[in-house]
């Protein structure tokens, strides 16, 4: 089964489609309870029956085993072990292929369900959520259906969990800007929105975080009004960092609005998406952005923004 269609030929629409997938649990009472998950189609290569499975030596529990796909050798990650610390069954389960940041990771599945389109505004952060622990948890959205609840996976969270290596690179020294550069940044995960924070604050700047494009744009919208009663933009805002999937508007849609608005379509923006990839370039040029950069090298970030801010040095 081909994940790939024909979704969001325009962009700024603010939708996206939605893999929903089921993972298969106990709930301690010897009962079996289902519950569905969803992954963007855009982390989808493709969904295939169980491959068989080569056990390695020293792999994470929750790694069952790898196995080869048309050349290459894949991970396969138990969904149910990670979520639920029970091993699936891996007889009539079902393998979704994965690929972000240049990363292919195949998932076990109970089952697949079907495609959803939906609009990021439809989708909630699960940060509203009274006791969430944001720190530990893999959902990132929650989308409500008339018959069902669907939890968006965090699954590069998940990944590097399983190995940091795969996260944002922290290693690579950062020099600090010349200036105090001031930043918006946008981004759902946790994980990778306190790494990217953590970077920027090294370099120098001053940042105000946002969890979701919508509240961002809440917020440059109050700049753009501040730039319009005459004060000056580069001394309120210097430049947007966005993801692009985000529960009430994506990066796209952001970027689309600040490059329509005529007080802020100067300030530059930067796509900053483990789902950047040659494929999908044009969406983020056609809604204005400056650059488009994949997780997870932040130190090829930290360049991009100074040559954007510091051309001349």
């Amino acid at each position: 089964m081909s994940a790939n269609t024909n979704i969001l030929l325009e962009s700024g629409t603010n939708e996206l489609e939605v893999v929903e997938f089921v993972i298969k649990y106990n709930d301690g009472s010897n009962s079996e309870k289902s519950q569905s998950f969803g992954v963007n189609v855009a982390k989808v290569r493709e969904i295939i029956r169980m491959p068989k499975l080569t056990k390695m030596p020293n792999l994470p529990t929750v790694v069952y085993g790898v196995f080869a796909l048309r050349g290459s050798i894949i991970p396969a990650l138990d969904l149910r072990k990670y979520l639920y610390c029970d091993e699936i069954e891996q007889q009539n389960s079902k393998m979704i292929i994965t690929e972000f940041n240049k990363i292919r990771v195949g998932l076990i599945v109970n089952d697949v369900s079907r495609i959803h389109r939906i609009s990021w505004a439809n989708i909630t952060s699960p940060e509203s959520m009274q006791d969430f622990d944001s720190e530990k948890s893999s959902i990132v959205g929650i989308i409500h259906l008339a018959e069902k609840t669907i939890l968006m996976l965090d699954i590069e969270k998940i990944i590097a969990d399983i190995d940091p290596s795969c996260a944002i690179d922290m290693n690579k020294p950062v020099s600090e800007f010349y200036s105090k550069p001031k930043a918006i940044t946008a981004e759902d995960s946790v994980t990778i929105r306190r790494m990217i924070s953590d970077r920027l604050n090294a370099a120098g700047f001053e940042i105000n975080s946002f969890n979701n494009g919508s509240d961002a744009w809440e917020h440059l919208k109050s700049i753009s009004a501040r730039v319009a009663a005459g004060e000056k933009l580069s001394d309120i805002c210097n430049v947007v960092i966005t993801d692009i999937e985000m529960p009430m508007m994506d990066g796209y849609s952001l970027t689309k609005n600040i490059k329509d608005d005529p007080y802020l379509k100067s300030l530059p923006v930067i796509i900053f998406s483990s789902i950047i990839s040659e494929e999908v370039l044009h969406k983020g040029h056609s809604v204005g952005a400056n650059a488009q950069l994949t997780k997870p090298q932040i130190g090829e970030l930290l360049e991009t923004i100074r040559l954007l801010l510091e051309p001349t040095n």
